[in-house]
């Protein structure tokens, strides 16, 4: 037998309705906004329809674009930035119901059933919140989250504090044209040592992570609708075919078509 599980309420009148396990509420801004650092007790999905989130942990920075989720864990440090006006969901989930869910965030595509399972469930929640339909269409939901495909694709930070050094200057310049000896300088390391520290702790070589860093943040600068070529120029790139190959090799798609995407929204698999 399912328990009450479903409802849209804000999180601090939902931690007093302890046959809750499953709530949450649509999410329309017009404007551009960052949150501080903060921490949820109960686990987290964030779906976008239209625009980009970022989500950036203590180790690693997400980038949700149009017809993607990402889950958080309970209890995981993050701040979100969202780039101009963004259409989606942030549901959360009791941390009972997460031990089944991976312990670290993950992104994965939607699925148009997902898609209009949490769209039944919203429109229905104040009304139909007893009804044993609407709490079937609430494990419907979650079964259908739980055999979504996971993607691990996601930009690490170290912890070691001399690499740290290195990563928080490129995120701040992703265009800082400084070579790798000059990079290995400021962490304090010959060229051989950064280059072996930098690889066993980020998983990935440096000038992978540096791509990776450019790419990320040329899809923000994209969201919130700057010119083509003044988001390669602002990322590092001098040519403009080459970042769009760039771009292309890494997203599977054209920045224009990318920046198309957030404005539209995208199409949901089935």
């Amino acid at each position: 037998m399912y328990a009450k599980s479903f409802c849209f309420l804000s999180e601090d009148v939902a931690s007093s309705r302890s046959t809750l396990w499953l709530f949450g509420s649509p999410v329309r801004q017009t404007d551009r906004r960052t949150t501080d650092p903060h921490v949820h007790e109960r686990g987290q999905i964030f779906v976008v329809e239209s625009g980009v989130m970022a989500v950036i942990t203590q180790s690693s920075y997400w980038l949700i674009v149009p017809g993607q989720l990402l889950w958080l864990p309970p209890g995981f440090v993050h701040e979100a930035r969202s780039h101009g006006a963004i259409a989606g969901w942030s549901l959360y989930i009791t941390a009972e119901r997460c031990s089944s869910v991976a312990h670290d965030p993950f992104v994965s595509d939607c699925t148009r059933l997902l898609l209009a399972q949490v769209e039944r469930l919203s429109k229905n929640a104040k009304e139909a919140a007893c009804q044993a339909s609407f709490t079937r269409l609430s494990e419907s939901f979650w079964d259908e989250f739980l055999s979504i495909p996971r993607h691990s694709v996601s930009l690490p930070f170290p912890e070691d504090a001399r690499l740290k050094r290195v990563t928080e200057a490129l995120s701040a310049i992703p265009a800082d044209p400084r070579s790798q000896q000059e990079w290995a300088d400021m962490a304090g390391m010959s060229l051989r040592s950064f280059i072996r520290h930098f690889t066993a702790e980020m998983g990935m070589p440096f000038s992978v992570w540096r791509q990776r860093l450019r790419i990320l943040n040329a899809q923000e600068r994209l969201a919130r609708r700057e010119r083509v070529t003044d988001v390669a120029a602002a990322v590092g790139y001098e040519s403009l075919g080459a970042f769009t190959a760039a771009f292309r090799k890494a997203t599977g798609c054209s920045p224009s078509a990318h920046a198309q995407r957030c404005r539209n929204g995208a199409t949901y698999q089935m």
